[in-house]
């Protein structure tokens, strides 16, 4: 694969679908829980036309060459639930736009990018359907689903189609999109401990927990790691510098922008040197074990073309190793080896690089277990200072690097020792992250043996990393793995630390507004920095921020992201849920007050036909709340009632009927429930029967649908242990 000319994604963003029998509506992308999945989603809404109500044993030829451009296709389960379930559902007959959604998915999937999400649905409008699957990358999402309908295209007007370009491309992609390996580690993390995490920009620059409890992280760098330390440990000459007064062993080594000074250290150290730009990253443009005048003259041009000035040093032998430190307590440790071709006295350089890098270990990127070695400068200026060609035939035995840097990305492997560091070892490396004030540190070092002290050996500190790669230790070529994504996150958010801020959320047909003055008017007094995203706009401690779109659930985005709030109550309306999806991943209190089947808007979406459609979609709000949460639901609407059979928190009813047979079962078991009878607001809960207000007390009760409005605050209020007093005193406003 080879993307050297392609340094953009605009290609791929302007992939055009080609004209054919099945027609493209419009695409659609939903960046949250929405109508048809509980996470992001593209949705392609295609037009089946002539090949509506046309089955796919119908059309010749169809199944023959699915099973045979895509044979991976076979494990996909479908509805029959086992390997080959797909093709069965194929070959018995299924329509065009199934067949769409997963070769969409398994184009993802083959990039290395596991989606396994996706249904097909029907709109109002005859034969136009929705196919929706999941993304781990926007523009890689789109991209996969054109292809898809293209390949059906192209197999419907038997023509010839290649899909293995697409899916470079969408390893590409991936490799330009997505996370890096370290950052998508940690989000990984954080999530199995449920921290929220929000990507902030297109590299690695991401929000860890909600906003006053927020850390930002760029891959693994965190917002509380020193600026002077980073910039210190970029200047490497300064780091060992630092270091060599402070008793750290280093090389021998100058910093210099002359050539002669350079001639002149390799002559007063009568052994080889290596030269480097004094600033660098991944091993670029460094020349070792140089011991020749003209090689020393062609390395520092080679360096000094990047850097206007290098740091010459003394060649050290033995082995390079980087030792991990994390909140100054070192966690890993490994033997970092670079790319390299073992001669065999038979076949040339080229033949033994391209046996090497067709290992299935390797692939492009840095998302598998070894990476794709690149021929570059770096290599290609190798093969000049060593006088070899990719001709040229090793003899038996001998080693040739590809590559003076172990990095991994550039195809370096990694052997994990961490059980053999020496404990002198690990105090000097310990020792150096706190000298550099670096909460994370990868220490590197050169020694022959790593398990005895380095001062006993010869060994010497090469260089400080302010952002070691994880993957070497997380996913070593060889030995034990270790989850140092663990330590980091802990070291971020350790144990019983806050990590987010309550999210309240709200939906309903009528009566939001009131809920909301009610509810917001509480929140306010106990959460003094309360955000608020509403039909009214978006506010922070009560001052308004934007009154545009209110909708757009990116405003919610926004108050997550502010580290001066501690809690957010949003106001979810279902044209959020259809065209945005919610902006959080769970709430702490999801509340649905009820549904009117006559609101004409609803209708208005291709995919809403009925009082049932509205109601699957507001149960969103019902559904994405955390297992100790509460959902808070109407049992008077039927609808809104059947909610409860898709919950994973804790239920919790109302009422304006207290004969209602469902407020009964669930106080009955233990549960809670709010209900209006004799006038008056009760809270049910267990045994106890506790009266709160009487209605006519609540001066903002004006028509019936406010009724609900109070009681779900009341039973929010309830939920969050609120005093009784408190209760009454927020319901007179």
């Amino acid at each position: 694969m080879n993307f050297e000319n392609n340094n953009t994604l605009t290609k791929f963003i302007n992939y055009q679908v080609i004209d054919g029998p099945i027609k493209l509506e419009n695409i659609h992308t939903l960046n949250g829980a929405n109508y048809f999945s509980g996470g992001p989603v593209i949705r392609f809404r295609i037009n089946l036309a002539d090949y509506d109500e046309v089955f796919t044993d119908e059309i010749p030829d169809f199944y023959e060459n699915l099973k045979n451009c895509l044979p991976s296709l076979h494990e996909h389960f479908c509805s029959i639930g086992k390997p080959g379930g797909f093709f069965v559902r194929v070959e018995e007959g299924t329509l065009l736009g199934h067949v769409m959604e997963h070769i969409a998915i398994e184009l993802q999937t083959l990039a290395g990018m596991e989606v396994g999400f996706g249904k097909t649905r029907m709109t109002k409008k005859q034969g136009v359907y929705n196919v929706v699957f999941r993304f781990a990358d926007e523009i890689a999402g789109i991209y996969a689903g054109k292809l898809a309908l293209n390949f059906i295209n192209s197999v419907l007007q038997k023509k010839d189609f290649e899909l293995k370009e697409g899916i470079e491309n969408l390893v590409f992609i991936r490799e330009k999109q997505l996370l890096g390996y370290s950052t998508q580690k940690i989000v990984e993390e954080a999530n199995e401990r449920r921290i929220p995490a929000i990507r902030l920009d297109k590299y690695n620059l991401v929000q860890l927990g909600t906003g006053k409890f927020k850390q930002i992280i760029r891959a693994t760098i965190t917002g509380n790691t020193s600026l002077i330390a980073v910039e210190t440990s970029d200047n490497k000459f300064l780091t060992t510098q630092i270091l060599k007064e402070a008793g750290v062993p280093i090389p021998n080594r100058i910093l210099t922008n002359d050539i002669n000074e350079v001639l002149a250290f390799h002559q007063k150290l009568q052994k080889s040197i290596v030269i480097k730009p004094a600033v660098g990253y991944q091993g670029k443009r460094i020349s070792v074990n140089l011991n020749k005048t003209d090689t020393i003259k062609n390395a520092f041009e080679f360096a000094n073309e990047f850097d206007d000035e290098i740091i010459a040093q003394e060649f050290i032998e033995g082995n390079t190793y980087r030792l991990l430190v994390i909140d100054n307590k070192f966690v890993a440790a490994v033997q970092l080896v670079a790319p390299h071709i073992v001669g065999d006295g038979i076949n040339n350089l080229k033949t033994l690089f391209n046996r090497l890098n067709s290992h299935p270990d390797r692939e492009f990127g840095d998302k598998s277990k070894l990476s794709k070695i690149e021929i570059d400068e770096d290599t290609l200026k190798i093969l000049e200072l060593e006088n070899y060609t990719f001709d040229s035939i090793l003899e038996n035995g001998e080693i040739f690097y590809l590559k003076n840097s172990c990095n991994m990305r550039l195809g370096g492997s990694s052997v994990d020792l961490t059980d053999l560091v020496h404990p002198y070892n690990i105090f000097l490396a310990e020792r150096i992250s706190k000298i550099l004030n670096l909460n994370v540190a990868g220490v590197d070092i050169i020694t022959i043996d790593i398990s005895k002290p380095i001062i006993d050996n010869n060994g010497k500190l090469i260089e400080v990393n302010a952002a070691p790669d994880f993957r070497m230790h997380i996913q070593p070529t060889l030995g034990k793995a270790r989850q140092v994504q663990k330590p980091f996150v802990e070291m971020l958010f350790p144990e019983n630390k806050h990590f987010r801020i309550p999210i309240f959320s709200i939906t309903g047909s009528n009566g939001r507004n009131i809920f909301m003055e009610i509810f917001g008017t509480f929140l306010q007094k106990k959460y003094p920095k309360l955000g608020i995203a509403s039909s009214k706009g978006l506010f922070i401690n009560n001052n308004c921020l934007s009154k545009e779109n209110p909708i757009d659930s990116h405003n919610t985005e926004i108050i997550l992201k502010d580290p001066t709030v501690d809690a957010v109550l949003i106001e979810t309306s279902v044209e959020t849920i259809l065209e945005y999806g919610i902006a959080y991943k769970f709430a702490d209190i999801g509340i649905v007050l009820n549904i009117d089947e006559s609101i004409e808007k609803y209708y208005e979406y291709d995919h809403i036909r009925d009082a049932e459609d509205v109601a699957y979609a507001k149960s969103v709000v019902a559904e994405e709340v955390y297992t100790e949460g509460f959902t808070i639901l109407n049992a008077d609407d039927k609808l809104v009632l059947e909610m409860r059979e898709r919950l994973y928190s804790q239920l919790i009813l109302f009422t304006q009927k207290a004969d209602n047979a469902e407020i009964k079962k669930l106080v009955d078991s233990g549960g809670i429930a709010c209900i209006l009878t004799e006038g008056k607001v009760w809270i049910l809960h267990a045994n106890e029967k506790i009266e709160i207000i009487e209605i006519e007390k609540v001066p903002i009760i004006i028509k019936k649908c406010n009724i609900d409005a109070l009681l779900a605050s009341v039973a929010a209020m309830y939920v969050l242990k609120t005093p009784v007093e408190e209760i009454r005193s927020s319901l007179i406003l």
